[in-house]
């Protein structure tokens, strides 16, 4: 493949036994996450908190999309070494990635904006997406498209502050991330301001936001679709089931 490649697509090596303790955990089905496709929209923080779990956990394609560049400054809380820095995020992800595979998961890096690969036509369909990028405009398009496509769209985000985030799982038929967030239509910024650079924070909303996966794909269970954590305490934290309330969903 060219270097200068907008994809990049790698096999991961099976290691045999890896993944046999999974069969003890309640609701966990094995072959529905080795059989099932997940799409990440960003390649940042979040994302490389989740993507690699997701790899040793044997998920049988994960595609990541993104269009920006490694830097010095991701290297504290991001999956990318300083070999990477200049680099594509999604290509050196993918790259980074296939060294955390216990199964022979397809990964594929595109080295595009959402936006952009919808205009180039590339194939987005997914089982699940998880949406980990820092602006309103590509949250709103995901939560269109991904819903359009039936499938099931895992939002997160993390503060300004890096002391509390949330994860929000959007149905195929539930509410949309406009529920949650009524002026999200309206914010128009790239990116939103105050990105985080603090991976305790980015670890914590990582995991719930991989256990949302497997939720939508298989028995474990899950009596929320939005999920609210805080480090300073847990006075404030939230677990809900949010109904649909914006004029779209109704």
């Amino acid at each position: 493949m060219p270097t200068d490649s907008p994809v990049l697509t790698l096999v991961g090596k099976p290691i045999p036994g890896a993944l046999d303790r999974h069969a003890s955990v309640p609701g966990f089905d094995q072959d529905r996450l080795s059989s099932a496709h997940v799409l990440c929209v960003g390649a940042g923080g979040l994302i490389s908190h989740i993507a690699p779990t997701l790899v040793r956990k044997g998920v049988g394609t994960l595609t990541v999309l993104d269009d920006d560049e490694v830097e010095v400054s991701n290297l504290n809380r991001q999956l990318f070494y300083s070999d990477d820095i200049g680099k594509n995020k999604a290509l050196a992800l993918v790259k980074n990635l296939q060294r955390e595979c216990t199964f022979p998961t397809k990964l594929r890096g595109i080295a595009m904006r959402l936006e952009t690969a919808i205009d180039a036509n590339v194939d987005l369909a997914c089982n699940v997406a998880v949406v980990g990028v820092d602006n309103n405009p590509a949250r709103i398009l995901a939560s269109r498209l991904f819903r359009a496509m039936g499938a099931p769209t895992i939002f997160c985000a993390v503060s300004a502050l890096a002391d509390h985030g949330y994860v929000f799982v959007q149905e195929p038929d539930g509410p949309c991330i406009g529920c949650l967030f009524p002026d999200v239509a309206n914010d128009n910024r790239y990116p939103c301001p105050g990105t985080p650079a603090m991976s305790d924070v980015l670890q914590i909303v990582g995991a719930l936001a991989v256990y949302a996966v497997d939720t939508c794909l298989m028995a474990r269970p899950r009596g929320w679709n939005l999920r609210r954590v805080y480090l300073q305490d847990g006075a404030s934290d939230c677990s809900a089931m949010l109904r649909k309330m914006c004029p779209s969903c109704r």
